[in-house]
């Protein structure tokens, strides 16, 4: 399901950049990354709780949900008023080439957004992957099917792009809020604290700055370049990036999957499994970043045409960041779930974020969408070499043990190939 996500969320980027052209798509990036950064903003760390609460305590999920439905609407009202006030004051230095109505759509869907994003972390929790990935793949291909509509063959421009997104994000709340009903319930003999509210803000509270910083400066990115090169070069950097970042859904799949691993495993065996999977992720995605960079130059210039063709230099860049990236993905999982230490996880977060803005601010203005890439893949290979000396220190494992193939993983990878291919045969 992951990889079928990844070809239909691909297709759609690919066919709007194209149609799109630079200009066009590098102010529809725009829209897509004010919308994120206000949803990340918005948050308060309750994505964390939601993913770490709906997994330990299964007796209180519907009381969770509740919680959850009270505080979007009241963080979405906050966010209006800072975020409107900060962009009615400083709007023109922010967001140079930006239209007003884009802004507007970007408010208005930040209460979808926001709910989504905690969906996900919630259904995560519980280790309902598969209901995750179906809710993706059908809204994904909904929006690719309406941007071929009214995009491609109706010749709509930004605009309907951004309202296509609004539209496909409120089917999906009907859809998230229809299921979470279902399966969120409390148990009757478990009856939930009354300052249940408090510890999951508390909870929240704690990872909130972390991943405020990470979140943060990989969208920020786009704001430096888009003021100092224009949005021609946000176009031409953001495609690659759409591209990269979809690249690493099957790093995420595992990610889901092991959030509700890593709540339930001993200590013991909790890193024995971490071990494993940051082996075979981390070989797996050296053969994805060889096999990227060489067909970067053939995909973008037979797909996207001439006036993308420096989006091959920027792919190849953010490619090996996203080697490095995959690792310190799955790491999280490991101290938030396992350790309870979103508290450590900030701290690395912002360490990692100032050394990504002074990056930043060395490459982006001399060298635009590159030096946007460099800044970037950098900044991910710093940060994952500390969250992995830290891991190295805390779990007591040898880097070996990270770098070398065991036989037990080959024996584990061909029981699952074996197991697909009897699942194909039985459903045939």
């Amino acid at each position: 399901m992951r990889v079928a996500l990844l070809l239909i969320v691909t297709a759609n980027a690919l066919i709007l950049a194209r149609t799109l052209g630079p200009d066009g798509f590098g102010q529809y990036f725009l829209f897509l990354r004010v919308a994120s950064v206000l949803a990340v903003l918005a948050d308060l760390g309750l994505s964390q709780s939601a993913n770490a609460f709906f997994g330990r305590y299964s007796e209180w999920r519907g009381s969770l949900h509740r919680i959850i439905l009270r505080l979007v609407p009241l963080f979405w009202l906050g966010m209006i008023l800072v975020g409107g006030i900060t962009i009615w004051s400083v709007g023109d230095a922010l967001l140079p080439h930006f239209p007003l109505l884009l802004t507007v759509l970007a408010f208005a869907i930040l209460p979808l957004l926001l709910y989504a994003n905690l969906w996900n972390s919630m259904m995560i929790g519980m280790g309902y992957i598969v209901r995750v990935n179906l809710v993706q793949l059908v809204m994904c291909t909904l929006s690719l099917t309406l941007t071929i509509v009214f995009v491609v063959g109706l010749s709509g421009r930004v605009v309907a792009a951004a309202i296509i997104y609004l539209f496909t994000m409120f089917i999906q709340f009907l859809a998230m809020f229809i299921i979470a009903f279902r399966v969120s319930a409390d148990d009757a003999a478990n009856e939930p604290p009354e300052k249940l509210s408090r510890q999951v803000l508390n909870f929240g509270l704690r990872g909130y700055i972390g991943s405020l910083s990470s979140l943060l400066w990989t969208r920020v990115l786009v704001f430096i370049l888009n003021a100092t090169h224009g949005v021609v070069a946000v176009g031409i950097f953001s495609i690659a990036q759409q591209v990269i970042e979809k690249m690493l859904l099957p790093v995420q799949a595992i990610q889901d999957v092991i959030y509700q691993k890593m709540s339930v495993l001993s200590p013991e065996r909790a890193t024995v499994a971490m071990n494993r999977y940051l082996r075979l992720t981390w070989w797996s995605m050296l053969v994805i970043v060889l096999a990227g960079a060489l067909l970067a130059p053939w995909v973008v210039v037979m797909i996207l045409g001439e006036s993308y063709v420096k989006t091959v230099t920027v792919a190849r860049i953010l490619l090996i960041g996203s080697a490095f990236m995959g690792v310190s993905m799955l790491l999280d999982t490991y101290f938030i779930n396992q350790m309870h230490r979103p508290g450590l996880v900030s701290i690395l977060a912002w360490v990692n974020m100032l050394v990504g803005v002074i990056l930043a601010l060395l490459f982006i203005p001399r060298l635009g969408e590159t030096g946007t890439a460099w800044a970037q893949a950098l900044t991910y290979i710093a940060g994952t070499l500390i969250y992995l000396g830290i891991y190295l220190r805390i779990s007591g494992t040898k880097l070996k043990q990270l770098l070398f193939i065991h036989n037990g993983d080959v024996v584990l990878i061909r029981e699952q190939v074996a197991s697909m291919l009897r699942w194909r045969e039985s459903r045939g």
